[in-house]
């Protein structure tokens, strides 16, 4: 009897230390993970709003002092980039080169081992360097060994090609010619790509506002939306697919937010960068993990293609170059450095009224969407946009701009320059061509001057992307059989001409809607 009644005893200790490491656990997490209701600001928005929602959200509370000491930088790597065993996590070298920190260390206290720096990601030089929370946010500082942390100097980040320092985890040297310039980079390790560009993801999100200065090959804009430029956040996608989350990038996030009570989005969800810059920008995010779009979504929307990407640099094709009669113009050029280039200053009268054209077809495309970048040159205190310079479409172009009918596009244009020759490039902003989508067009860059008025134009990256309708007939066969009210939503958007390629709902002429034939007016 007793030794039953002491296993009985056991049972329900043993159940009751369970209960209370199961609560031990829950603790845990609840201060290791994310914080409830942490992303609901930002709960079913989308590209620049999802941006910007994250934005307000992830601002630091708090930051430590830069440096060692109490309460420092130091103390807070103590925390966040410390192996089981002692030694300072650096991405930045060779895991064989990684230091311990000193046996006087301690999450309250640390100092900087021997050869030893902390090292900005995102170098502040780019903002100017004022000791803002950018300067001290642990997000953005890492422990860097001191020789390559110098080499790599405050370099954009991207494909190294040309390697002129290696240590045997990064890279430093000049990037491909597809980059525009010969400018200093370096890359990360394979390893670490994914991290970096996580933090860098952070970084243009939390300080969308500071006001980001140029250093070489430039990285950023100054703007809220997208602020990096195009080539860089395509890379960035591409490094954060390579290399995804770990438990080290997890367990970093949870330190930093134990100690500034903010968190890095981009780890907790790792395709959210994918709704603000890549593949989902048209799809709402959920922080519930519902989220649509990408990879996730492929069932669920068309075929994605990029119509045009020129950089520019490299000639000026597939554009062509029409002058206001159609014949050849000469005004445009292709710049290695600034891409297209129109300015009519070493012409005789100084007069000039060009286009650089593309035929574009959008037939089978919806939601079609411009970009680029640009910048204007000796327009002191001059408002160019829309009047010496514009950015046009057409419907009706056969050869001569001056007999084509024109539609005005709104493109943002920098502002008209103060002081200085030239202005920053700044990007276009995302330009709908949505309403043009159906049919073949032409895009064009008009530049016009005149003897008292002759200013300089630049332009390069420009991209059109847009979505591919599909071939369907299988889905008209189908939607004889289907149940009509469960399935009127999608019904009613499908459109398909005679050959059984959908088309935009409003294609007039004879098509098929619901798997009858209908004469659209």
């Amino acid at each position: 009897m007793k030794r039953l009644t002491i296993l009985l005893l056991l049972s329900v200790f043993n159940f009751q230390l369970s209960i209370f490491n199961f609560q031990l656990s829950t603790i845990h997490q609840a201060f290791a993970g994310i914080p409830e209701d942490y992303y609901e600001a930002a709960n079913g928005k989308k590209k620049a709003e999802l941006k910007a929602a994250m934005h307000n959200i992830i601002r630091p509370q708090k930051v430590l002092s830069y440096g060692s000491g109490p309460n420092s930088t130091w103390s807070g790597f103590y925390k966040t980039d410390r192996t089981s065993d002692g030694y300072v996590i650096d991405r930045y070298s060779p895991r064989s080169e990684w230091v311990k920190f000193s046996s006087s260390s301690n999450e309250n206290s640390a100092s900087a081992p021997s050869g030893m720096n902390i090292e900005h990601s995102f170098p502040k030089s780019w903002w100017g360097g004022s000791t803002n929370n950018a300067y001290k946010d642990l997000f953005n500082l890492m422990p860097s060994e001191s020789g390559i942390n110098s080499s790599k100097s405050n370099y954009a980040m991207g494909k190294v090609t040309n390697v002129k320092v290696n240590n045997g985890s990064t890279k430093v040297g000049t990037g491909p010619t597809s980059y525009g310039n010969s400018a200093q980079l370096w890359e990360p390790a394979d390893e670490w790509k994914g991290d970096f560009a996580r933090d860098y993801f952070y970084m243009v999100t939390a300080y969308s506002d500071l006001n980001w200065t140029s250093n070489g090959l430039d990285m950023l804009e100054n703007n809220d939306y997208p602020t990096m430029q195009q080539w860089a956040y395509t890379l960035l996608l591409e490094w954060a697919k390579q290399d995804p989350v770990d438990e080290i990038e997890r367990k970093r996030n949870d330190d930093v937010y134990g100690i500034q009570k903010n968190r890095n989005p981009f780890v907790d969800f790792p395709n959210l960068a994918e709704y603000i810059w890549g593949d989902s920008i048209n799809f709402a995010f959920n922080i519930d993990g519902t989220s649509t779009g990408g990879e996730q979504g492929e069932d669920e929307k068309p075929d994605f293609a990029v119509l045009l990407e020129a950089s520019m640099t490299s000639g000026l094709s597939p554009f062509f170059v029409r002058d206001f009669e159609g014949c050849e113009g000469e005004v445009w050029t292709s710049d290695s450095k600034y891409g297209a280039k129109a300015n009519a200053y070493a012409s005789s009268d100084k007069e000039a009224d060009e286009y650089l054209m593309l035929n574009l077809d959008l037939t089978m495309k919806e939601d079609a969407i411009l970009t680029f970048q640009h910048a204007t040159g000796y327009n002191k205190n001059v408002s160019v946009k829309n009047t010496f310079f514009q950015v046009l479409i057409s419907y009706d172009y056969e050869g001569v701009p001056e007999e084509a009918t024109w539609e005005m596009l709104d493109a943002t244009f920098p502002p008209a320059p103060s002081n200085g020759s030239f202005t920053d490039y700044v990007s276009s902003g995302e330009i709908s061509l949505a309403d043009y989508c159906g049919r073949k067009v032409t895009l064009a860059f008009r530049y016009t001057s005149n003897s008292s008025a002759c200013y300089c134009w630049e332009i390069k990256n420009v991209k059109v992307t847009a979505y591919t309708i599909p071939d369907a007939l299988p889905f008209i066969a189908a939607e004889d059989t289907w149940d009509e009210t469960a399935n009127d939503k999608w019904l009613n958007r499908n459109c398909y001409d005679l050959m059984g390629r959908r088309v935009p709902n409003g294609t007039k002429g004879l098509v098929i809607r619901n798997g009858r034939k209908v004469l659209q007016r």
